[in-house]
């Protein structure tokens, strides 16, 4: 699970950088999630993996390029971003499944008053 975990959080890496959205998804899912198998999956995932694996190998290699490079030139800018959102999404289940995966923490008002006394508010914005 923990490779599985650092596959799908490079992919993340990627796909949260810069440059066009198709170049971002192709080198996600070509760098980090292509040699995946069903097998190394949660069951969770088996439907929406299968369905991001469908469409980047739906076009056939051409020109020298491979499937998922063929496939990615032909998606619409729309097409690629709904394929990205479901790495998130999946990426999402993962993180809830896994152990060691870092944890958001809800502060609740009663912490809001210890940092109350921390920060104090320039006087310049407090007569505002």
């Amino acid at each position: 699970m923990a490779a599985l975990w650092e596959d799908f959080q490079a992919a993340m890496h990627v796909l949260v950088g810069s440059g066009p959205v198709k170049q971002r998804l192709l080198e996600a899912y070509r760098n980090h999630l292509a040699a995946l198998r069903d097998q190394d999956l949660p069951v969770a995932l088996h439907d929406r993996f299968a369905t991001l694996k469908a469409a980047m190998h739906e076009a056939q290699p051409a020109g020298g390029l491979t499937a998922p490079e063929t496939s990615v030139r032909k998606m619409s800018e729309r097409d690629a971003a709904v394929h990205a959102a479901s790495i998130f999404e999946m990426f999402v289940v993962l993180a809830a499944e896994n152990e060691s995966a870092p944890r958001l923490r809800i502060v609740s008002s009663d912490d809001d008053a210890l940092t109350d006394d921390l920060f104090e508010v320039p006087a310049f914005l407090s007569r505002a």
